[in-house]
């Protein structure tokens, strides 16, 4: 059965372009510092090892930019095809660097996806960054010092300090909150890709919706299979701290009751056992990002905004802690495993609430459902022998 796209008529009967003359002045506050000098020679579409079909970036997207058509930028999934191998920066004649206007334009994005606001306070102002770590951070030890039970010295009582049914219950809920508000900016986004090149809406029946979801999304989700095209090693790091992190979050959110506990853990627990491969893990991508972009030795490491070195701060913090609270257990440190622990759970609480849903974290979903829309957008568009834009 022929597959049916409804358009929505606009109220009007002609397109107006409306124009945010602010726009590049907002990228290149993001990153995109040097794509001004583009001046379409298109080698960045040529050379770039994604660019397939129809898909024309980062040329398109660099003029859509540099005329403020801010429209075409949010109807587009293209920023999401790219993992910022870096060859067209390599290539470019003029030196716009458009891997990292690519990069920006996705910071960009995640502003506009956000309907919270606080991306955009978190992306444009270090100062709100270093203050909402510091609140989240004090909010978390307030509350550990007002409800951590008992303190027993005499030997390590990690679940009598911190009471799983109270970890426990915050860790979820933390969870529901941030998956919740991950969902609700994936929903604008899609509001805003599912449009054609006049505007108008995009319908996609229901089956088409799921079918697509089941094939795409977690596919490209859990192996973020599009990058291995760019650089293999790159991808093969993003694997790492990728899973790194998911076994991580798995041991300290779903399986804390396992993990948590005043029995003796590391190198005794099996779980241990995980937690000891996903700490290699996030120390070694923590550590390549680091040095990576202090010796600026790849295109994707030449601009690092203020919230990467935030990102990986944070999440160097928290694997450092884990791994003492760990350490600390096993050698029956009482005291010292408290106060580490209380430490880990400021860093963990405000590394979760902002990366996850408003900052680098988000960019991880945010990517196979732009893949996922792309692909519903092009199918049905192409249907109706409309050109994919």
């Amino acid at each position: 059965m022929k597959s049916e796209v409804i358009l929505k008529q606009p109220e009007v009967s002609h397109k107006v372009l409306r124009v945010s003359p602010e726009l590049p002045s907002k990228l290149i506050e993001l990153g995109a510092t040097k794509f001004y000098r583009c001046f379409n020679c298109g080698n960045c579409t040529a050379i770039c090892p994604l660019t397939e079909g129809k898909v024309s970036y980062p040329r398109k997207l660099i003029r859509y930019s540099l005329l403020g058509l801010e429209d075409r930028i949010l109807s587009s999934a293209e920023p999401w095809l790219c993992y910022y191998c870096g060859e067209c920066s390599d290539y470019c004649p003029r030196d716009a660097e458009p891997g990292s206007f690519m990069m920006a334009l996705r910071r960009y994005l995640t502003t506009k996806y956000d309907w919270t606001g606080l991306s955009r306070l978190l992306y444009f102002s270090k100062k709100v960054e270093v203050i909402a770590i510091m609140i989240l951070a004090a909010i978390v030890g307030l509350l550990i010092y007002f409800l951590h039970g008992p303190i027993v010295l005499d030997r390590v009582e990690l679940e009598t300090f911190a009471p799983i049914h109270i970890v426990d219950t915050a860790g979820l809920a933390v969870f529901f909150i941030l998956a919740t508000l991950l969902i609700t900016n994936i929903y604008r986004m899609y509001r805003y890709v599912m449009r054609d090149d006049q505007g108008r809406r995009i319908k996609i029946p229901l089956k088409f919706l799921i079918t697509d979801f089941i094939k795409t999304v977690p596919l490209h989700f859990f192996t973020q299979m599009k990058f291995r095209l760019c650089k293999v090693w790159n991808w093969i790091n993003h694997l790492i701290i990728v899973y790194g992190y998911a076994a991580a979050f798995i041991l300290f959110v779903p399986l804390l009751r396992f993990t948590q506990t005043n029995e003796p853990f590391l190198l005794v627990n099996p779980l241990s056992i995980l937690g000891i491969l996903s700490t290699i893990a996030l120390i070694y991508g923590a550590s390549v990002a680091i040095h990576g972009r202090v010796k600026k030795s790849q295109p994707m490491w030449r601009y690092s905004h203020s919230t990467d070195w935030m990102f990986i701060l944070l999440l160097l913090v928290t694997v450092v802690t884990g791994i003492l609270v760990g350490i600390f257990r096993l050698i029956g440190l009482p005291l010292a495993t408290y106060i580490t622990y209380s430490i880990h759970l400021m860093i963990v609480a405000p590394f979760l609430i902002l990366e996850v849903p408003f900052a680098k974290w988000s960019h991880l979903a945010y990517r196979p459902f732009a893949i996922y829309f792309a692909g519903l957008k092009e199918r049905f568009l192409a249907s109706r022998g409309v050109m994919y834009v």
